[in-house]
C-alpha cells in the first residue's frame, strides 16, 4: 500500500494548550500507583501494564486486543475498540498534578476508501472538566503513526495525596462491510500499542 499522511484534530473541553516544557515544580518525593482497572472491548481486566517512572511519565501498554479491524470477512464488532482505564495514584499530601501532553504510537494499515480514528479523553474522577483528541488516518496508509497530544486538563488533582486519573482510549475504522480492510492499533514489531502520559506538578 502506498503511504499518505495521518490529519490530527483536537476537541478540546474545558482545556487550554499547553507548553511544551511546562514550568511546574518537581515531582514529589513519593508517587506510587495503587491500582489500574481496566474495561472495554480493547482491554479486559489484566490486560495491560502501567509503569512510572521519574521523568514524570506514565507509559500504558496495551496488548493484540486493542486493534480494530475492518474488511469483507470481518465482524462488525470488530470495528471500534475502546478502552477505559483507572489508575489510582498516590503521592506527596501537598501536591497537585496535571496530564498536559500524550503520545500514542501504533500501526496502521489500511486501503483506499478506508478512515481511521484514534481518540483518547482524559479526566479525573469527581470532576466535570475533560480533554479529548483525536487523530485521524486516511487510506491508503501502511506503517507507524505517532498522536501526539499537546493538551492540558483544566482542572489539577486533588491536593488530599491520592486520585483518580482515568483514560478513555478508542480506536475505529469506517466503513463497515466493505471489500476494502483496514487494521489499526498494534505496533506491527511489537505486537502492542502504546501511550506514554506526561504530567506536571505544583505544591498547593
Amino acid at each position: 500500500m502506498k503511504s499518505t499522511t495521518a490529519f490530527a484534530s483536537l476537541a478540546l473541553a474545558g482545556a487550554a494548550l499547553a507548553s511544551p516544557i511546562p514550568e511546574a515544580a518537581a515531582a514529589p518525593s513519593s508517587f506510587k500507583i495503587n491500582g489500574v482497572i481496566s474495561g472495554g472491548s480493547g482491554c479486559p481486566q489484566g490486560s495491560i501494564n502501567v509503569d512510572y517512572n521519574n521523568q514524570g511519565i506514565l507509559p500504558i501498554y496495551f496488548s493484540k486486543e486493542f486493534t480494530a479491524s475492518v474488511g469483507s470477512n470481518v465482524s462488525p464488532d470488530q470495528s471500534r475498540k475502546n478502552c477505559q482505564i483507572n489508575l489510582d495514584l498516590s503521592y506527596s499530601p501537598g501536591w497537585s498534578y496535571s496530564v498536559y501532553s500524550a503520545d500514542y504510537t501504533g500501526y496502521a494499515d489500511v486501503d483506499s476508501g478506508v478512515k481511521g480514528v484514534v481518540k483518547s479523553t482524559y479526566y479525573f474522577s469527581g470532576e466535570q472538566a475533560q480533554c479529548s483528541s483525536s487523530l485521524q488516518i486516511n487510506g491508503p496508509y501502511n506503517g507507524k503513526y505517532t498522536k501526539k497530544d499537546d493538551v492540558s486538563l483544566s482542572v489539577w488533582s486533588p491536593c488530599s495525596g491520592q486520585s483518580l486519573l482515568n483514560v478513555n482510549a478508542e480506536v475505529a475504522l469506517t466503513p463497515l462491510g466493505s471489500s476494502a480492510s483496514g487494521t489499526i492499533a498494534a505496533v506491527k514489531e511489537t505486537g502492542k500499542f502504546t501511550n506514554s502520559i506526561y504530567i506536571k506538578w505544583k505544591q498547593c
